[in-house]
Order: C-alpha cells, then structure tokens, then sequence
C-alpha cells in the first residue's frame, strides 16, 4: 500500500474509531481494509481475514484478497491479522493495545433472555509453553471451525479468569485435581485454534456474550437425560456442542 495512503487511513481510522470504538465508514476501495464487504472496517474484518486464512473462502472476492495485505509485505498470512487487530484496537484505545474493541466483540448473537449484558472479555497473558499446550486442547476440542475454536478457546480463558482453573497446564485434569477435565488433545494444531487463542487470550474476544465454562456433545446430553450438564445453566449450542455456565 502507498505510504501516503497507508498514513492517511491510519489517522482517518484513530479519529473514527476513537469515537465508534468498533466500526469506521468505509474508505475507497484500493484503501480500505473492508473484507466482507459491509461497508464498514471493525472486528469483523479481522474474523473474515481469520476464516480465509483457515482455508474457508465461500465469502472471499478478489477484492478483498487485494485488501488483505494489512502490513504490506506482499503476502496474506497471520501477521495480517495482527496488524488489522492492532490498527483497529490502537485507534480505538487512543493508541494503546487494551484490547478494547475485540472485548466488546461476539462472533454469535445470543437471544436477549441469555445475553449477559455485564459480560466483557478479558485479555489473559499466556507463556509461550501455556500457549502451545491450549492451542492444542482448542484443535482436540473443535479444530474443525473457527467459531468452534472460539467457543473453547472462551471457555478455556473464563474458566481461567474466574478462577475456576488456577494453572492453564492443569486443563486436562478433573475439576477434582484443579483442572476442567478436558478431553480433546491434537499434537498438529492448525490455523482455527491458533488465531483462536490469540482472538481469545491476547484480544479479549469472544464467541457469545456471556461467561461460558464447560460443554458436551449434543449425543451426550441426549443420551444421557440426567447428566451432570443438566443441572447447569445452559446458554447456547453452536454445532453439535452445547455451552453452559455455572450457576453460582
């Protein structure tokens, strides 16, 4: 992108954004970082970026291919995320990285009766060994999507910010033993869990607008009627998985 342009959008967004916090009118095509087509640049954009990188183009053009390269170094690849991550949270932030705009950000709108209006994501700081091992339980759990990733990967970090797990390298053991009890584990972790986490754990995003905790498999709970998970408050399914919180 021309350095000129480039500066001028900069400046245009931190004005904008500073008073919207989430969304910017659109600017012309060649200068815009609009990719999906909305008219608007804000966390969405970063998601559709996401899913492109994890292979899903159904709602790719080649317009917004030639718009993807944020940072400019003739590639699409992570880093552009970050890069679109950090335009819209620093203009929104009045140039700092809190993380404003992604923790105010849902993937999936949930019915009025279960949205948590008090309910705001949190940034958690992860060590590069604590990364790794969530990235891995996310790709076990729900590699398959993005939006799966994300349901975990918030999962994983209220449980985490609440207290309710006190260390990240005990989440595959029993709520008995300090853990959540997680099952799924995948050595080969892609691009979902990856951008997951970091959407999650360094953004303070979100899938849903409400602290979530613990799921099951839709083939669990119906086989089972009277199972544990019954008992809790259940607040969405995105899938074939359901996600609950805990009452107290």
């Amino acid at each position: 992108m021309n350095k000129k342009i480039s500066k001028f959008v900069s400046c245009v967004l931190a004005v904008t954004l500073f008073m919207s916090l989430l969304t910017v009118t659109a600017f012309a095509a060649e200068s815009n970082y609009d990719l999906n087509g909305d008219g608007k640049v804000s966390i969405s954009d970063v998601t559709a970026l996401q899913l492109r990188l994890s292979g899903d183009r159904s709602n790719w053009t080649d317009a917004y291919e030639k718009r993807a390269d944020i940072n400019g170094d003739g590639k699409i690849n992570i880093n552009d995320v970050t890069a679109l991550q950090n335009i819209l949270m620093n203009a929104s932030s009045g140039g700092t990285s809190s993380g404003a705009s992604a923790a105010n950000s849902f993937l999936i709108k949930l019915p009025s009766n279960k949205i948590d209006s008090s309910y705001q994501g949190r940034t958690y700081k992860l060590s590069d060994k604590e990364r790794a091992y969530i990235e891995k339980i996310v790709m076990g759990e729900f590699g398959t999507s993005y939006a799966g990733s994300v349901f975990i990967a918030q999962c994983i970090r209220d449980a985490l910010v609440y207290g309710y797990c006190k260390n990240p390298m005990d989440l595959r053991k029993s709520s008995a033993n300090g853990g959540m009890g997680y099952d799924g584990y995948r050595e080969n972790v892609n691009a979902n869990a990856k951008n997951a986490v970091s959407y999650v754990f360094d953004n303070g995003g979100n899938a849903v607008q409400h602290r979530i905790l613990v799921m099951c498999t839709d083939e669990y709970y119906n086989a089972y009627p009277n199972n544990w998970h019954s008992t809790q408050n259940y607040i969405t399914k995105y899938e074939n998985v359901l996600f609950f919180d805990y009452w107290n």
